[in-house]
């Protein structure tokens, strides 16, 4: 994505010179155009963010109709079927009418209205770059009467107000973080106080404030938002300065426990500092603190975890408890444009990776360890049902990701089509379960050479060995395609440390200047990699790759 500039247009006046933009100007430099320009914005072929705020109103009347709507939304259509940036369209279709009008069969503008939203979704279902955001939805607990002023309207065509234009930059600020920057991916909650009121070890099991209703039914409702976000995807996890057979009294034995023992994914529950435990539970579970959210009732607790692990997103929690339940549901620090199916199985994939990494930590023989829970690596193509995860994997995957190239979906499915690219999804399975998608490798090829363009594997399955049989997959498909030569890069980044070593150890050398002069078939392939980081090659005949024997299951569904 282009984060130079984004393009801004709109059926009315916008104020672009007024300080309401701001929350979107961390994005890059906002180009509002001309007044009344949205038709050429949408047309014209830039390669940059697009955002089209649009008001109904400004447009049609109550007598339009879909085939005025289909004529209206064209040049929308036709700007996502030849550009893949991405694009967000935010608009409402608010207007000052009866309720009478709807009281017994909805009115032709609200029929109207709702035709729109349906195309909207209809084109976002066709088309990754895509974002929605309904202005009427977003900003209902605002009020008409705040956001939008007629004064403005009448005196400048400008539908909002000064809050109106604030809050409209801050949502689109919100989801233009998520199209560059993945969700996090722990919640991270404190107990005492948090999940229930009152200090277990002070006032035992009868003495919490627990379900029911008044104050014992905010912290059930606080746990609810919690348990919402386990069931897409969210890891639980645990930091409480307590005795841990007391806490755990309270999720096995307390009636108004909403969240289970089964569900928290890891724990430190000791006497211990919480900014120190946090990293102990990254480590445990194989993530980046930048993944984590911590959830704490206590102001001194959530200074000194900003202050020790800045990292980390601590959660301010207002004074007003009544209030905890909903943010903690509508935060958009979890949210994702889509929840897959492999975000739904993820808590029991992290179980496994733990019981793995106890598991060969205990073993005398990591190698006769890994054999023996018959490690099963298989092969998706890129397509319809699997973009979505591969485009996830794209974002989130710090660790083991050798070029860090951070491909959209729509990106994604213009690769797959090429007919000189090796693109494809790994999957694995084993003894500690099914793993799902993790793995996703893009190898483009130059007449006789191909480039690892990318190459990711998930932290989760990390330890198996799993990069050096992809690698092998990939060195057979290109042999097949009448490929001689591979090469690698490893670009640096903040933590990508760990696949650092992955090329030179697995048989491929620094490419040098001598190299090219001798290999001059290289030249084309190399004007595919950045100009920083190493790059290495491979004569594919002559790569030996070592761990293969590790691999005595695998399928395959690609050609």
């Amino acid at each position: 994505m282009n984060k130079n500039s984004i393009r801004i247009c709109c059926s009315s006046f916008l104020i672009p010179s007024s300080v309401f933009w701001q929350p979107l100007g961390k994005y890059g430099s906002l180009d509002f155009g001309e007044y009344g320009d949205w038709p050429q914005a949408l047309m014209t072929p830039d390669k940059r963010p697009l955002i089209w705020i649009l008001f109904l109103s400004d447009l049609l009347n109550d007598d339009g109709d879909k085939e005025t709507l289909n004529a209206l939304l064209h040049p929308l259509a036709q700007r996502l079927k030849n550009n893949d940036e991405p694009v967000i369209v935010a608009w409402s279709s608010w207007k000052s009418t009866s309720p009478i009008q709807d009281a017994r069969v909805l009115s032709p503008w609200r029929c109207l209205s709702r035709e729109l939203e349906d195309k909207l979704y209809e084109l976002a279902t066709q088309y990754p770059a895509l974002h929605l955001l309904n202005l009427d939805q977003a900003l209902i607990k605002t009020g008409v009467a705040t956001i939008f002023d007629n004064r403005n309207y009448y005196a400048a065509r400008c539908r909002l107000s000064r809050q109106g234009l604030t809050q409209t930059a801050t949502l689109l600020a919100s989801i233009m973080e998520r199209i560059i920057s993945p969700a996090k991916k722990v919640l991270v909650l404190d107990c005492d106080n948090t999940l229930w009121g009152g200090v277990i070890g002070e006032v035992g099991l009868k003495g919490i404030v627990l379900g029911g209703d008044g104050t014992g039914k905010i912290y059930a409702q606080l746990q609810n938002a919690a348990l919402e976000w386990a069931r897409k995807g969210i890891l639980l996890a645990l930091i409480s300065k307590n005795n841990e057979d007391d806490v755990w009294q309270v999720f096995e034995q307390h009636p108004g426990m909403v969240l289970k023992r089964s569900d928290i994914i890891a724990y430190a529950i000791n006497w211990q500092e919480k900014a120190d435990n946090i990293i102990q539970l990254a480590e445990h579970l194989g993530l980046g603190l930048d993944s984590f959210v911590f959830v704490d009732d206590n102001p001194l607790e959530r200074e000194k975890m900003r202050s020790r692990n800045p990292k980390t997103t601590t959660l301010e929690l207002p004074d007003d408890i009544t209030r905890w339940p909903e943010l903690l549901a509508s935060t958009d620090l979890f949210a994702k444009f889509y929840v897959t199916a492999d975000d739904a199985k993820k808590n029991q994939q992290y179980r496994n990776r733990a019981e793995f990494v106890e598991a060969i930590q205990h073993s005398n023989n990591p190698t006769s360890f890994l054999k023996s829970i018959q490690l099963q690596p298989g092969i998706l193509p890129l397509d319809q049902g699997t973009l979505a995860r591969a485009e996830q994997l794209c974002a989130k995957t710090n660790q083991f990701n050798l070029r860090l190239q951070r491909y959209n979906g729509a990106e994604l499915e213009q690769l797959s089509t090429e007919s000189n690219s090796l693109t494809f999804i790994v999957t694995l399975k084993d003894k500690f379960g099914d793993h799902g998608m993790v793995g996703l490798s893009v190898a483009r090829v130059r007449g006789s050479a191909a480039v690892l363009d990318t190459f990711l594997l998930s932290c989760r399955v990390l330890g198996r060995h799993l990069e050096a049989w992809m690698l092998n997959y990939i060195r057979e498909r290109l042999l097949d395609k009448g490929c001689r030569w591979l090469i690698g890069q490893y670009c640096p980044g903040e933590r990508n440390q760990m696949a650092e070593n992955f090329l030179p150890s697995h048989g491929l050398v620094p490419i040098t200047e001598k190299t090219v002069l001798d290999t001059p078939e290289l030249l084309e392939v190399l004007s595919l990699l950045s100009p920083t980081g190493t790059q290495y090659c491979a004569e594919l005949s002559k790569l030996t790759i070592p761990y293969l024997d590790l691999f005595t299951y695998a399928d395959s569904n690609i050609d």
